[in-house]
């Protein structure tokens, strides 16, 4: 099967999408940067002209009241991810290490600032790992949360054998809020020289759950080297999950299946119920349809695998773009990137008021993307979507956006109400549509009640422009 990159950018036609760095695969400590044409929109004060999409009528209005929060990552910092963390943010990414063939996995919390509880303020910076064996990706990336006893649980994609795609997910604890960090073993309980990683975690009662995509039913070697069809002649990805126990220093080695045959690369998610937790992740079907689909875990186990929504995209690759879940007690959202039918490339949204139980009929949230979603739930019911636009923002004043360059356009996001009403879209900022600017991320960072300082939704993307990760303080007031 081949591994292609259905958000390329190079056209307009999903079908055509290819995978430009098929000859090769990911490297470690390589630069696959597209060439840096994004452009930062200018600011009017605190607030920013942002161009608005308005009923599909394009507009430019004062945009959201905001502030920049860039995270302390060096240069050429790439694969961000974020991690709720009580009253704080967990952010981590990938750098260059201090030698060549050195990768390291840095990150940096944020949470108000010690000396103005009103404002907001990044930790300096730590190292989790800097080694020449890890597996350096785009898509698939490192992470690291709070396990239910208190400790920092980080996990990594590391090289098992000599193959391009012979890799597994190492855990790593730390008791010291981050300063030192010991290996307790795989994730997962099988040491096969193929894929393991696209991991998703949620902490529950009995420890941190987690979900990945993992390659145990694949041949060694097989996998996406040569970007042939080695996934149909090899076996097939499939979805597993297991849970680190609670206080526990080591992993639990008996993990479950899932699903056993799921899409090779795109992201899995995890969210919590007030049931439990539901994974979401896109499958794939016996004449390749990638629909998305979600399980949830009940007091009788698993359930079996059902679909968000059917929308039947037939597509012969892998398209490294899977869906994003968000929770609050009995509500649910999903969204997620299809190319189906005559409609074209678009994102889709659908709620849930049953623990994931049933959905809504999809509510296409936008048009003009390459997809690459996150979703966020906000304190009321509605939820926030989050989606790269292939329009840049609008110049200034009543101009509007533009989609003048294949390489180039905008995180955007747009508010879905809790009765399915959709407020307007707004491009944030600028951003470069290639595969090094990798997943834009969005959290939900909590009031501190007792410093004064409200609740704000956290944006944090990479920036090819300026070869850095930039970050972005939002008001809940401030999101139409």
């Amino acid at each position: 099967m081949k591994h292609a990159d259905a958000t390329a950018h190079a056209t307009r036609d999903p079908r055509a999408m290819i995978d430009r760095d098929a000859a090769t695969g990911p490297k470690r400590n390589i630069d696959t940067r597209t060439p840096a044409t994004s452009r930062r929109i200018d600011l009017i004060g605190t607030a920013g002209i942002l161009g608005t999409i308005l009923g599909g009528v394009a507009t430019a209005t004062p945009g959201v009241d905001s502030r920049d929060l860039d995270p302390p990552a060096a240069p050429g910092a790439y694969a961000v991810q974020t991690t709720p963390d009580g009253d704080g943010i967990i952010t981590s990414w990938i750098e260059a290490g201090s030698s060549p063939g050195m990768v390291a996995i840095r990150f940096s919390r944020l949470s108000s600032d010690p000396d103005d509880s009103t404002s907001l303020a990044w930790s300096p910076a730590q190292t989790m790992i800097a080694s020449d064996d890890l597996f350096a990706n785009w898509a698939d990336r490192p992470a690291i949360q709070r396990g239910t006893d208190g400790a920092l649980i980080g996990h990594r994609l590391r090289k098992i054998g000599t193959g391009t795609y012979a890799y597994g997910v190492m855990l790593s604890r730390s008791e010291d809020e981050g300063r030192t960090w010991s290996d307790t073993g795989w994730l997962h309980d099988d040491d096969k020289a193929v894929e393991h990683g696209f991991v998703s975690a949620v902490p529950t009662r009995e420890g941190l759950r987690y979900v990945w995509l993992d390659g145990r039913q694949m041949t060694p070697g097989s996998g996406h080297d040569g970007h042939g069809d080695g996934h149909g002649a090899g076996g097939a990805m499939s979805l597993r999950t297991a849970v680190l126990d609670a206080g526990s220093d080591s992993k639990t080695i008996t993990s479950t299946a899932l699903d056993a045959r799921v899409c090779e690369c795109c992201d899995t998610d995890l969210a919590m119920t007030g049931e439990g937790p539901v994974a979401v992740y896109r499958d794939r079907g016996p004449n390749e349809e990638r629909d998305i689909f979600i399980v949830r875990e009940t007091e009788e186990g698993w359930t079996t695998p059902m679909p968000v929504a059917r929308d039947g995209w037939v597509f012969p690759a892998c398209p490294v773009n899977g869906p994003s879940v968000s929770a609050s007690g009995a509500e649910v959202v999903v969204a997620w990137f299809t190319a189906a039918g005559d409609e074209g490339p678009r994102v889709l949204a659908s709620r849930s008021g049953d623990h994931g139980r049933t959905f809504s009929p999809p509510t296409t949230v936008a048009r003009s993307t390459i997809g690459r979603t996150d979703v966020l739930m906000l304190p009321e019911g509605d939820a926030l979507v989050l989606w790269m636009d292939r329009r840049e923002p609008a110049a200034g004043g009543f101009a509007a956006p533009v989609d003048a360059r294949d390489d180039s356009g905008s995180v955007a996001l747009r508010r879905l109400s809790r009765d399915g009403v959709l407020g307007p879209a707004t491009l944030v900022e600028s951003m470069d549509l290639g595969r090094r600017a990798g997943f834009p991320r969005l959290e939900l960072l909590p009031a501190d009640e007792a410093g004064g300082r409200d609740a704000k939704v956290i944006l944090v993307w990479r920036d090819e422009e300026g070869d850095r990760l930039r970050g972005r303080a939002v008001d809940l007031d401030d999101l139409d």
